[in-house]
């Protein structure tokens, strides 16, 4: 399995077009996984719009930067809440190479995969890339944990795809109080170690190995703060 983590939507940059263009290509076959948005009335009720071929903003949000690939549009398809049905769903995920993961809320994000009963069929695809910014990074570890911010107005913890399970990562690392005291935190919870991954930070991982790493430094390791 291929994991690529990010804080943000920056796989068509020039300095990392030459690490992805060995996983990303143009006979790639992309399934999207649109579940991540938040619960407000406003992003409800425009979800399905702000997805939509060809000028929805979340369309284009993720459709642009692996234009840079050559990948085709009709080779990306997309899993949209409670319009795909499960089984939909799983021939979507079984027929894609690369399963993306968007940007969003990481717990709500888990609840809906649930909802959809598509965690263990995640889980099966052993031989495929997965991908995405944010809450996509943070879902593809084995359990992560949230910091308090203006979404969210306390620490929590969650279970996730169980992917990466060797670290953790803290997404968006800006150096901000409660991102500090929140790795403080885990890492007193757990030994393994938590990485800060910055806005402009990459990971690649391979079968559970760590081969690319920018921007991702380890930050916090049984419970003591990693000085560089």
């Amino acid at each position: 399995m291929i994991n690529i983590l990010s804080s943000r939507t920056i796989f068509h940059e020039n300095r990392y077009y030459d690490i992805l263009k060995k996983y990303i290509n143009k006979k790639s076959k992309i399934c999207v996984i649109a579940f991540s948005f938040f619960d407000n009335a406003f992003l409800q009720e425009n979800y399905e719009k702000e997805y939509s071929r060809p000028e929805g903003k979340w369309y284009l949000h993720i459709v642009e930067p692996l234009s840079r690939f050559e990948v085709q549009e009709d080779n990306i398809s997309w899993i949209i809440y409670h319009v795909d049905s499960k089984e939909s769903a799983i021939e979507k995920i079984e027929n894609a190479d690369i399963i993306f993961l968007p940007g969003g809320a990481p717990d709500r994000f888990m609840d809906r995969l649930n909802e959809y009963e598509l965690v263990p069929v995640l889980q099966k695809q052993e031989n495929k890339i997965f991908m995405g910014p944010s809450a996509g990074t943070m879902i593809q570890f084995d359990w992560f944990h949230i910091s308090k911010d203006r979404d969210y107005h306390k620490f929590s913890i969650h279970d996730g795809l169980g992917f990466v399970k060797d670290f953790g990562v803290e997404v968006h690392f800006n150096r901000r109080k409660q991102q500090k005291k929140s790795m403080r935190k885990v890492s007193h919870m757990h030994p393994r170690p938590i990485h800060a991954l910055y806005d402009d930070g990459l990971m690649v991982i391979e079968n559970g190995n760590i081969i690319y790493n920018d921007h991702g430094p380890k930050y916090y390791e049984k419970g003591k703060r990693i000085k560089k």
